[in-house]
C-alpha cells in the first residue's frame, strides 16, 4: 500500500468514525444538559441546553450529508476518478452544508445572546466562523476543480 492509498484509507476511517461520533453525540447531548434541580424532581433539559440542542439537531442532517459526500469523494479518489463533474457536485454539496451550519449557528447565537448574555453564545460565534470559513475553502477547491475539468476537456478534444 503506497502513501496515497494509506492516506485515503486513513481518511475514510476517520470519516466513518465521525458517523459514529455524530450518532453518539445525538444520544449523549440530552444527558449532558439534564437538570436535576427541578422542584418536582422531573428530569428536564436546562434552559441553555435547549438553545444548544436545537441548533445541534438542526445541523445533524447537514453533517451526515457532508460526511456521505466526503466518503463518496474518497471512494472516487480511490478509483482514480479525480477531475470529474461528480466530484464538483459533491464539493458543492459539502460547501452548502458548511454554509447551512454557519447560518444555524448565527441564528442560535442571536437567540442565546438575546436570552442569556453575549458570553453564553461566544462559542457559537466561533463555530459560525469555522463553518463559514470551511465552506469558503471547499468552495474555492470546487472552483479549482471546475477549471481543471474544463482544461482537461479541452485537452481531450485536442488532437
Amino acid at each position: 500500500m503506497n502513501s496515497k492509498e494509506r492516506s485515503v484509507f486513513l481518511t475514510q476511517l476517520i470519516v466513518r468514525a465521525c458517523y459514529v461520533l455524530l450518532a453518539a453525540a445525538v444520544i449523549v447531548l440530552p444527558i449532558m444538559f439534564k437538570t436535576y434541580n427541578a422542584p418536582d424532581k422531573i428530569n428536564m433539559i436546562s434552559e441553555l441546553g435547549k438553545y444548544v440542542m436545537g441548533p445541534f439537531y438542526a445541523m445533524v442532517p447537514a453533517g451526515y450529508v457532508a460526511l456521505v459526500c466526503i466518503d463518496k469523494l474518497l471512494m472516487n479518489i480511490k478509483k482514480d476518478i479525480v477531475f470529474d463533474k461528480k466530484n464538483v457536485k459533491l464539493l458543492r454539496i459539502i460547501s452548502w452544508s458548511c454554509f447551512y451550519a454557519a447560518a444555524v449557528c448565527i441564528v442560535a447565537f442571536v437567540l442565546v445572546w438575546l436570552t442569556f448574555s453575549y458570553g453564553a453564545g461566544i462559542g457559537l460565534i466561533l463555530l459560525t466562523a469555522g463553518a463559514g470559513f470551511m465552506g469558503l475553502v471547499v468552495r474555492v477547491v470546487k472552483n479549482v476543480f471546475e477549471a481543471a475539468i474544463e482544461i482537461k476537456d479541452e485537452n481531450d478534444l485536442t488532437i
